[in-house]
């Protein structure tokens, strides 16, 4: 449950984030409107995350995964593109996070 929880912040995170370059520096009333409930709500289930699993390991995941979709985010709806050395640093932070989870 704990880590469902996690999850449903995280999708709020990536969802805020993605909103925010919408919000045009908060001149676009909906997307900001839109980004502040999404942050409110990440924020607040990631709280109550915080209450039963450790800080650093909720972070950890809580980041990297949070990294990687707003990267798919970011092309996909941005059409951004990602070079091989963002590929490269997303890997990094793959491992990383495994190896916090594991030990």
């Amino acid at each position: 449950m704990n880590y469902l929880l996690l999850l449903v912040s995280i999708g709020f995170e990536v969802l805020g984030t993605s909103l925010l370059k919408k919000t045009d520096g908060f001149t676009n009333l909906w997307s900001t409107i839109g980004t502040l409930v999404s942050y409110f709500i990440c924020l607040f289930v990631l709280s109550h995350v915080l209450k039963r699993l450790p800080l650093s390991l909720t972070y950890a995941t809580w980041g990297s995964i949070g990294l990687i979709l707003v990267t798919i985010a970011g092309i996909v709806f941005y059409h951004e593109s990602i070079s091989l050395a963002s590929i490269a640093g997303l890997v990094l932070v793959i491992s990383g996070t495994v190896l916090i989870n594991v030990f």
